[in-house]
């Protein structure tokens, strides 16, 4: 749609600068420039004076979702721009408030869709992100101080055994020194406290996993082999429940960051890492499910298949590559089957099972002939 005035808001954490801007013939000419409080009181004052007509263009931020809530309550259409496709605002050279509110509302003028505007999920499905995000955090919480631990153990002379993360403040003490256990006793009494914070969340995460809002999407993704209850509420929480939202499943790949880069000029195309667009936390959780299904005691799956065919190509970071493209994967198999509730999950077609015939093949092939080269080369010792 097209428009001829936009308002531009350039939202800072206390104030927030507005640029009202339209097109006078083939100029475009500033209306208003203000600068009013955060807050739903100085953006009701400001906005007063304004025609409904105008949308209010601003980035997504903290104060994104009840912005837009306001703006929409009060009449106006709001625009929340994704600022990572907004270059000429965030890596100007001369950057300022009053600058990229009148760029917003320039580019707003010319061509919404070059703002890329974000969709905000609902309340219900950013509350379970939050909790996810919570979790996380206590997690690497966790990790850092059973790093530290082992770390400190490490100097004192000592390794402290293999342990579950969950069962680390029952760990066996029976070589510990005075010294080490005067440092790390607090420690480890907050890792059992950090423990218990994080069975409260996956007992929450599980209450509204178990709601209408997620029962039955979530149910559904978890068919999906090495997608748990964390895995499945995170997908289906960050697309916001709705799988129509993309026109192919394989769409959610770009959506979640998880494809490759391009730079493409001339003859030059350089392979390039992930774009890691949208949410770190889905990406990391996907991940986390991706090496559950590329352990060796899993069970065969065509995506299992797959991990180990990039794998075997070798190269600095054929494995890192391996887990990226299972958990794309995942993420194209959980939305396809919420796309299609009738359509049957099969973890291993039969072209996959031949597929691993020939692979475990070729790999007793390979074993086989790397000990006739060593028995050769000993021999020739």
């Amino acid at each position: 749609m097209e428009y001829y005035t936009t308002i531009g808001v350039d939202v800072s954490d206390k104030t927030s600068k507005i640029c009202v801007m339209t097109k006078d013939g083939g100029k475009r000419r500033v209306l208003v420039e203000t600068t009013c409080p955060t807050t739903r009181g100085g953006f009701s004052e400001c906005f007063s004076k304004f025609d409904r007509a105008w949308p209010a263009v601003f980035e997504t931020g903290a104060h994104c979702r009840w912005m837009k809530a306001h703006f929409e309550s009060m009449g106006f259409k709001a625009i929340v721009a994704n600022p990572a496709e907004v270059k000429l605002i965030t890596e100007s050279n001369a950057k300022s408030d009053r600058s990229d509110a009148r760029k917003l509302a320039r580019i707003a003028l010319a061509d919404i869709e070059l703002l890329k505007p974000v969709r905000l999920r609902d309340e219900k499905h950013q509350h379970m992100l939050r909790l996810h995000e919570a979790r996380q955090l206590l997690m690497r919480f966790r990790s850092s101080m059973i790093c530290q631990m082992r770390s400190f153990a490490k100097s004192c002379g000592f390794r402290l055994p293999d342990c579950a993360t969950e069962w680390f403040h029952e760990i066996d003490k029976s070589k510990w020194t005075d010294d080490y256990e005067q440092t790390v006793w607090p420690v480890l009494h907050v890792i059992e406290t950090v423990n218990q914070k994080i069975a409260a969340y996956d007992t929450m995460i599980e209450k509204l996993a178990n709601t209408p809002v997620f029962k039955a999407q979530v149910e559904r993704a978890k068919e999906v082999y090495g997608v748990g209850t964390v895995g499945a509420t995170v997908v289906v929480a960050a697309i916001d429940g709705d799988p129509e939202r993309f026109k192919h499943a394989r769409d959610v790949g770009p959506y979640f960051g998880q494809v490759p880069k391009t730079f493409q000029s001339g003859q030059s195309d350089p392979q390039l890492g992930m774009t890691k667009a949208g949410n770190d936390l889905v990406r990391k959780v996907l991940t986390e499910c991706a090496h559950v299904v590329m352990k060796s005691s899993a069970k065969d799956t065509d995506l299992k298949l797959k991990g180990l065919k990039i794998a075997a190509r070798g190269g600095r970071i054929a494995k890192k590559k391996a887990i990226g493209a299972v958990a794309r994967g995942l993420a194209v198999r959980i939305v396809a089957l919420l796309k299609d509730p009738k359509r049957e999950y099969v973890p291993l077609s039969e072209e996959g099972r031949r597929g691993f015939e020939r692979y475990r093949a070729e790999q007793e092939y390979i074993a086989m002939r790397n000990d006739k080269r060593s028995m050769t080369e000993t021999a020739q010792d």
